[in-house]
């Protein structure tokens, strides 16, 4: 509620409709590209069913995040959060900095027998896809059974 009042309070308070327009263009672009990523690391990531087990902190991060395999010259679009696990393990470090302990990253997930995943971001979008659509199967035979049980 506090965001659906301040923001058009925010946005008429722009001086005309052309600027009003390009700022919710503009805020919805920008944000938008941001919430891609945050779907694309974690959305077709393991999650958690009921308690977790075990205290193994840096196993349950590399479970449940998914790095975004790009050149370098694709970090200004990607803001760092293509190194997503190693953004939950080191959530203090520069962005700028995540790509050089990425190597580092791997060997230890290598040494410990951890998975490490990173994709390309066409091979991210299959799977976020797939994990949607699974998602999408299991409400519909949720959905399906509470009618044909409850009426």
């Amino acid at each position: 509620m506090v965001f659906w009042t301040w923001f058009p309070l925010l946005v008429f308070a722009l001086p005309n409709w052309t600027e009003r327009v390009l700022f919710v263009l503009t805020s919805f672009a920008v944000t938008g590209i941001q919430h891609v990523q945050f779907c694309l690391n974690h959305f077709a990531a393991d999650v958690y069913v009921g308690q977790p087990k075990g205290n193994d902190w840096f196993e349950k991060q590399t479970a449940g995040t998914i790095d975004i395999d790009c050149s370098p010259q694709m970090d200004w679009f990607f803001g760092g959060l293509q190194f997503q696990l190693e953004h939950h393990l080191f959530p203090r470090l520069p962005r700028c900095q995540l790509r050089k302990i990425s190597p580092i990253v791997q060997e230890l997930c290598k040494k410990h027998n951890l998975p490490y995943k990173s994709v390309s971001f066409f091979e991210a979008n299959r799977w976020t896809i797939r994990t949607l659509r699974t998602a999408a199967m299991q409400a519909r035979g949720l959905l399906w059974e509470a009618v044909n049980t409850h009426g």
